[in-house]
């Protein structure tokens, strides 16, 4: 982004007489100054390390959007009516200037839709204001940033092309502006997201300490070391990568010998229209409360003062922090929720803390659980709430919390989440009669008998063997498990998916008759056998039975029991002799 910008829309119009001196690269000029800039803040205390403070520039809350339109009417009401020059400016084709009811419209009465949309859409107070809120940036940096990059603030008759790269977002010194970036909206956005990226300890070229930062865009100019102290500074250096030299800082808002000004009239802009740029010791909610763990043995600071407190953490030491605030030095110091809650002014430097890295460990019983009413499904690193689990999940991990909670895991999450254990009960199944109790076997294999709580072996059924089941339950995974033994929830159940329908001897074997013509069929497939005709009244000897799937009995002949056959004949197509 450029350090500063320099419209050439006026340049073309010879005829009112506008001629601005341009000193080789555009960064150089100066833009025409308003009232306030001859009475600019003093730059004595300017500190290129320390332009402004974190705390400062996070201030999301510093003005409402009414109080952000109050601003830009009272800097400009959108007063220009000089109808001759909207006429004259017109006949430049390669820009645009609004307007309406008598008068050029400026940024305080002007609307943005999305793209490079003007005259329909958001205000600028709103699009500000919404940047704002959603990037947690100050909005009076927003709109110091719109001044000292555009002139848009002040500026009686601005274009589409100034709008287009409002903020010089995507617009380096030594480049042409990218167009995915152009429109108002898109611009202020950009501008909000980048500060705040760096704001939360994101990437920048220039990080907290020593660096090298350059006078002007020709290396030949020179530069210096700079320490930078805040990461708000650092995020001005990311967007403008120059410092002002002496020269500049001498000319107040005007120009100097291989001078830049971005930072420089940020820091100007800032302090006259709002002052206190580098206020401290205000604690502001972090964006991301979350466990940190000390990296190094350290000593908590008493504020306002950075006094040791006298308390004393040793490395490894985890805490629960939620608030933040930045000392003179402009350091970030984290405060816990203990302290906070205690309204105790101590904090811990955030250079001094790193994310808790959480051991799970295998729980000694992994088991199904029931979460009770108002359990919530925890983020260990924010402790915030991501969702609610199932009434029934499977937990497997355990975290013991620093307070000593005991967080559960679900089985197979691998999204650093869990559920406190006292939000959580111990499963008590329903037991049901089954329908039809009767006998069943190993489908394929042995089949397992299970802990329905733990899943856990308890033994196993051979493949060829009978049981007797009476009584189900339904698992959390909604399949049924069936009881070897009645009246004993604890004990083990079969999942009825291992096992298979089997024939039974008949408690009574004895003729019977077909009370309708039909065919056999085949126990296994349900397949009608259609080679031999059931003619109504056809007696046979029936010995065994077996359960279909369908929910039918059919019992089987002598004679095909005898052939070991699958055939038989549904109950409900024989009478009684």
């Amino acid at each position: 982004m450029k350090s500063v910008r320099r419209r050439s829309k006026r340049l073309w119009v010879i005829l009112v007489g506008v001629f601005l001196i341009v000193f080789g690269l555009s960064f150089l000029s100066q833009k025409y100054h308003n009232n306030e800039q001859a009475k600019a803040a003093s730059l004595a205390e300017f500190d290129p390390g320390y332009i402004i403070s974190d705390y400062v520039m996070g201030d999301y809350q510093s003005m409402s959007e009414e109080e952000i339109q109050s601003f830009l009417t009272a800097k400009n009401p959108c007063a220009n009516t000089d109808y001759d020059l909207y006429l004259r400016l017109s006949a430049n084709v390669n820009y645009k200037w609004h307007w309406e009811n008598g008068h050029f419209v400026c940024l305080s009465e002007e609307k943005f839709g999305d793209g490079e949309i003007i005259g329909e859409g958001d205000t600028a107070a709103h699009i500000i204001w919404q940047a704002a809120q959603d990037y947690r940036i100050n909005p009076k940096v927003l709109i110091v940033l719109l001044q000292k990059e555009t002139s848009l603030i002040t500026d009686k008759i601005p274009n589409d092309g100034d709008y287009r790269k409002a903020t010089g977002y995507g617009c380096p010194d030594t480049a042409p502006c990218s167009a995915q970036y152009y429109g108002f909206k898109n611009q202020v956005r950009k501008a909000a997201e980048l500060f705040s990226t760096v704001l939360n300890g994101g990437w920048t070229n220039y990080p907290l300490g020593n660096n090298y930062v350059q006078y002007n865009p020709n290396a030949a100019c020179g530069g210096s070391i700079v320490n930078i102290r805040s990461l708000a500074t650092s995020a001005l250096y990311r967007y403008t990568p120059y410092q002002p030299n002496e020269g500049a800082l001498a000319a107040g808002y005007g120009t100097a010998y291989c001078g830049a000004y971005g930072n420089r009239n940020f820091y100007l802009y800032f302090q006259d229209w709002f002052g206190g740029i580098t206020m401290e010791t205000k604690w502001m909610n972090m964006e991301t409360p979350r466990y940190l763990t000390t990296t190094r043995k350290t000593t908590m600071l008493s504020l306002p003062k950075t006094d040791d407190s006298g308390i004393v953490l040793n490395e490894g030491a985890t805490n629960y922090y939620v608030e933040k605030t930045f000392t003179n030095e402009g350091r970030m110091c984290l405060r816990t929720i203990a302290d906070k809650n205690k309204n105790i002014n101590r904090c811990v430097f955030y250079d001094d803390l790193e994310d808790t890295a959480w051991s799970f460990e295998e729980m000694e019983t992994p088991r199904y659980m029931k979460a009770e009413e108002g359990a919530v499904m925890i983020d260990l690193s924010t402790k915030k709430e991501v969702g609610k689990p199932k009434d029934y999940e499977y937990y497997t991990k355990k975290v013991v919390l620093p307070d000593d909670g005991m967080c559960l895991i679900i089985e197979n999450d691998i999204k650093n989440r869990c559920v406190l254990y006292s939000a959580l009960s111990e499963v008590v199944y329903k037991v049901y009669n089954m329908e039809t109790p009767r006998y069943l076997s190993p489908d394929n294999n042995n089949a397992e008998i299970i802990d329905p709580v733990t899943k856990q072996k308890l033994g196993q059924i051979k493949k060829n063997e009978k049981k007797f089941f009476e009584q189900k339950i339904i698992l959390p995974d909604d399949s049924i498990c069936l009881l070897i033994e009645k009246d004993n929830t604890k004990r083990g159940c079969v999942k009825y998916k291992t096992l298979k329908e089997t024939w039974v001897t008949m408690e009574r074997p004895r003729e019977m008759k077909m009370a309708v013509n039909s065919y056999k069929i085949n126990a296994i497939t349900l397949e009608n056998d259609y080679g031999i005709d059931l003619m109504v009244g056809l007696q046979r000897k029936f010995v065994m039975k077996r359960y279909l799937y369908n929910g039918n009995w059919c019992l089987q002949t002598e004679y095909d029991y005898e052939r070991e056959t699958d055939n038989c004949i549904l109950f409900q197509e024989l009478s009684e002799i």
